[in-house]
């Protein structure tokens, strides 16, 4: 019984010797095999330096290059435009018929209109009557190109006329003529002179041609007994309403007088 106790122990540290055993020899396997600090860095091989091409700016695209322009075309000849005919101006109006009154509104003046001649000496006769205008029928008839004269008496048998106070008219007043056929023209004042009679021109107020206009004459007085007619003459000139232009300035009344 005493011999097989006696074993036991012995077996125990036999196990336990070679546990040790082992032990160790792991641990110095471990150390042996660890690799050093000195051993990595001379194993350690530094990579090779990779050489990063530069980066370029990006360039813009290239931009297209124009398009050559289409030469162009020669232009087509303007076709010539026929020339236009130059528009005829209408005929001049011609009023063949003779007037028949003669009114003046300013002057409250509404008379008939009697064709006169003129006398041995080339004067203008003028009709023996108050209320008559008489028309000098060597004259233009009113409204047709050239001068229409007519006239009338200041006084009659001592009485006034209308027209005695053909002065007095302001630039612009109205004279009404109405025609045998019943056509009525408008005329307006653009002149009233009062001339003495040994200087009054009258080659310029007896003048029948030229442009369109009416005039009318009458005495102003005083009455000259040694020659047995008035010392002036009032001379009022019109135009027709629709080629009247008021004068700028106006004019005088009393023009010089001719040397």
């Amino acid at each position: 019984m005493r011999k097989r106790g006696s074993r036991l122990p012995i077996a125990i540290v036999v196990i336990l010797c070679v546990f040790m055993a082992l032990f160790v020899a792991v641990f110095i396997a471990a150390i042996i095999l660890q690799p050093s600090e000195d051993s990595h860095a001379m194993v350690y091989e530094e990579p090779e330096p990779v050489i990063v091409p530069e980066e370029t700016p990006e360039q813009p695209p290239p931009s297209p290059e124009p398009e050559p322009s289409p030469e162009p075309e020669p232009p087509e000849p303007e076709a010539e435009e026929p020339e236009e005919e130059p528009e005829e101006e209408p005929p001049p109006r011609v009023i063949e018929s003779s007037a028949a009154r003669m009114r003046i509104p300013a002057l409250s003046l509404d008379y008939a209109v009697q064709s006169m001649g003129a006398d041995s000496t080339g004067t203008m006769m003028i009709a023996p009557a108050l209320e008559v205008i008489s028309w000098f029928d060597r004259s233009a008839i009113a409204g047709n190109e050239g001068n229409a004269i007519f006239g009338g008496h200041n006084l009659w048998g001592g009485v006034r006329s209308k027209i005695y106070n053909l002065d007095e008219l302001e630039i612009g007043d109205e004279l009404e003529i109405e025609y045998e056929d019943g056509t009525i023209l408008r005329f307006m004042l653009e002149s009233v002179f009062v001339y003495e009679l040994r200087t009054a021109p009258a080659h310029l107020i007896m003048d029948t041609k030229g442009e369109a206009r009416l005039t009318l004459i009458t005495c102003k007085p005083p009455f000259n007994t040694t020659t047995g007619t008035s010392d002036y003459r009032i001379v009022a000139i019109f135009k027709e309403e629709s080629v009247f232009v008021f004068p700028d300035p106006p004019v005088e009344k009393f023009p010089p007088r001719e040397p």
